[in-house]
């Protein structure tokens, strides 16, 4: 009698049993999946390896643009950096090659040099604020003024130098040019310290 007393009150306590089992099998389910989850976390992180901030493009970037306001920094496994990757925004000047959105940016994408033809030199300069709306790959012949003050054209060397030149990117009052290397102190003086008004040529005007 003692017996089927006992099979009675399991009988009776039933559902309890279910549910701790149940509760029981959860629980090792979720600790399986935690544990599969925390090796799947240190294999990718052993992957990633040291991560190194670098700025990247949010948006695309056109050759002599000036990105300051439109990069960010990000992490990116060191090795995956690109030698010369840039980790500041401050003091970038204007980019001498397109970055598509998302790339990361480096030094050459500075350099006056990338996207120059061999033998010749890449400058910034400052022209006139009526200067012409170019492409990249205009032929132009650049006016020197040198010491002139802007504001007083009649202060200074009036006479001018012409120096043959082809445009690599152009903004309102900035443009990337390239030039003779004999031409880059002139250039860069005229820039600097004076004038420089860019003129158009049309080698179809005659034929």
């Amino acid at each position: 009698m003692a017996l089927i007393s006992q099979l009675g009150d399991l009988w009776r306590r039933r559902p309890n049993l279910v549910h701790w089992s149940a509760v029981g099998v959860v629980a090792l389910v979720a600790l399986m999946l935690v544990a599969g989850m925390a090796g799947r976390a240190r294999s990718a992180a052993a992957a990633w390896g040291t991560s190194v901030r670098v700025l990247a493009a949010q948006v695309p970037l056109a050759v002599g643009s000036s990105p300051e306001d439109h990069v960010d920094l990000v992490e990116v496994p060191a090795h995956l950096v690109p030698a010369g990757a840039l980790t500041s925004a401050i003091g970038l000047g204007e980019l001498t090659r397109a970055v598509p959105r998302g790339g990361l940016l480096t030094e050459l994408d500075f350099d006056p040099a990338s996207g120059v033809s061999p033998g010749r030199r890449g400058i910034g300069i400052s022209v006139v604020s009526h200067a012409p709306d170019v492409k990249p790959g205009t032929e132009v012949e650049l006016m020197l003024f040198a010491d002139i003050d802007p504001f007083d054209p009649g202060v200074g060397d009036t006479s001018a130098s012409r120096v043959p030149a082809f445009v690599l990117a152009a903004s309102r009052d900035r443009w990337l040019v390239e030039i003779e290397p004999v031409h880059i102190d002139e250039v860069a003086r005229a820039s600097a310290t004076g004038v420089v008004v860019p003129i158009v040529l049309d080698r179809n005007a005659n034929r």
